[in-house]
């Protein structure tokens, strides 16, 4: 039986996601709290605090939706007011801005992270490909500088992080930012992402095709309405199918 689903243009653009589809932290995010804790001599309960900054993380609605005010330092004290509800509730006393401080440097410090071996071969190929490249993620202020640090910046057309735009995924306005900056229809746009939340349905609010990528398996069992991705390199042969499916020209 014929598909009812009307058949996309071919891909113009690829819009990513960081956290956990280009890289993440070595070995986790809460290990990088817990340098910072230990270059201040402070003793922390570390699966408590794994469980008390998802709690404050997702309570604070970072990542998921709302506007913000778009600065360096309006970006800065949102992680400190939401780290300060996560330490509060695991009885930590108050800590001094140079924590805060120190805790922002090592999370801008390339040696924190671990890229995914797969990116360094998919995003060479998609720009071979002719397509525009962009970022979309709910980020600090200091992401395009971090991803320049990593050398991944060299691959990417634009950078939106929430932070520097002013909405969280799955907020509209960040994805037509990023519209906006490729120059392209939603419809001819593949948006690849962790999150059933932020990155599919925030990107299918707008008409973008999302792909959800699940290194870990997280979701299990899968979702039945959306692709889901092992590596980014599968990426590859669905934009290969996209484009070889589009009706050609003659001179």
């Amino acid at each position: 039986m014929a598909s009812s689903t009307p058949l996309r243009p071919p891909p113009r653009a690829v819009f990513l996601d960081v956290g956990e589809t280009l890289m993440h932290p070595d070995p986790t995010w809460e290990h990088v709290y817990a340098r910072a804790f230990a270059d201040f001599g402070v003793s922390v309960d570390m699966p408590a605090l794994e469980m008390s900054l998802r709690r404050a993380y997702r309570g604070g609605g970072y990542g998921f939706d709302g506007s913000l005010v778009p600065s360096a330092d309006a970006s800065h004290r949102r992680l400190v007011e939401m780290d300060q509800v996560a330490f509060d509730e695991i009885g930590l006393e108050p800590l001094p801005e140079e924590f805060f401080r120190h805790l922002a440097s090592l999370f801008m410090d390339p040696g924190t992270w671990h890229v995914f071996p797969d990116v360094w071969e998919v995003l060479p190929q998609l720009k071979a490909r002719g397509l525009v490249l962009g970022i979309v993620s709910n980020w600090a202020w200091q992401l395009p500088e971090l991803l320049d640090a990593l050398d991944l910046g060299r691959f990417l057309d634009f950078v939106a992080a929430s932070a520097r735009i002013g909405y969280d995924k799955p907020h509209p306005g960040i994805f037509r930012w990023a519209l906006d900056q490729a120059a392209v229809p939603p419809e001819s746009v593949i948006h690849v992402g962790d999150h059933l939340d932020a990155d599919v349905a925030g990107a299918r609010g707008v008409g973008i095709e999302a792909v959800l990528l699940d290194r870990r398996g997280r979701y299990q069992p899968p979702p039945d309405d959306v692709p889901v991705l092992r590596t980014l390199d599968e990426l590859l042969p669905m934009v290969d199918a996209r484009l070889a499916a589009a009706p050609r020209v003659s001179g």
